[in-house]
């Protein structure tokens, strides 16, 4: 099984059959998001099928309740169509906001609905829950993963910061120790120092485990920048890159492991 671009996500090929994984994630009432599930889309001649599985983290989280129509953590949960609590996060492509929300997510008026909620996250004012697509490796050794910046609207002058960034440039990692959710938490800082928000939660282990392991930060470089009447959470999409270390997996330890196999 080899694995190919997909527009930044993880799609592999087994015969005829193509496979894009997402992760589901959940913020606590505290306010750290944590990684709970993994959704899986399979493609083949004959159609589509739909499979999910919680990760060891959720039966951790004293706050966490399983999501709607999938009450069991434990259970293997397949299906020909979408599930209904991710199925109700994906914009038609013929609903008139569909070309707009493409946009902002920086990919064309024909892309996939399912990979424009994995780019933008499909998120909803009515719960916690939000969707991710994993790093993924590229032919020439590199690794890499689009995000869009977190927290403008908590950190002082973020919005004004945004209003002069450009497609192209490079914004620099800074440790937020004093972060009061996560103290692993990393800013994002222009040249001229001032700071157009936060690195996702989830990408944050993954961005100190290349620090280590190559001995320097990833590359982060701006990749869209919508206008200021865009919701804040999509603003600023980016592009992180960086050597991939021998060996190394990303989102490989045991939070992000399924309490029950795929297969």
């Amino acid at each position: 099984v080899g694995a190919t671009p997909y527009h930044g996500l993880m799609t592999t090929h087994s015969g005829t059959v193509e496979e894009l994984r997402l992760y589901v994630s959940w913020r606590s009432p505290e306010g750290p998001i944590h990684p709970i599930g993994l959704l899986r889309r399979q493609r083949r001649g004959d159609g589509e099928a739909y499979s999910f599985r919680y990760l060891k983290l959720a039966e951790r989280l004293p706050d966490f309740e399983p999501l709607p129509g999938l009450p069991d953590l434990y259970g293997r949960y397949e299906s020909r169509t979408l599930f209904p609590v991710f199925a109700n996060r994906v914009m038609p492509r013929h609903r008139p906001e569909f070309d707009l929300l493409a946009r902002r997510a920086d990919l064309s008026r024909d892309a996939d609905p399912f990979e424009v909620m994995a780019r933008t996250g499909g998120r909803r004012a009515t719960d916690r829950i939000e969707v991710f697509a994993p790093p993924r490796p590229t032919p020439d050794g590199r690794i890499t993963t689009l995000f869009f910046v977190r927290g403008i609207r908590h950190v002082t002058g973020a919005a004004e910061a945004i209003e002069d960034l450009s497609p192209g440039e490079l914004l620099r990692l800074v440790d937020d120790r004093e972060n009061p959710y996560n103290p692993q938490a990393l800013l994002l800082h222009r040249d001229d120092e001032l700071p157009v928000g936060y690195v996702p939660d989830y990408l944050v282990d993954h961005v100190h485990d290349l620090r280590h392991l190559n001995g320097h930060d990833p590359d982060v470089i701006v990749e869209h920048v919508n206008d200021a009447d865009t919701a804040p959470h999509l603003r600023v999409l980016c592009r992180m890159d960086a050597r991939q270390p021998e060996g190394y997996r990303p989102f490989s330890d045991a939070r992000f492991q399924p309490l029950v196999p795929l297969d």
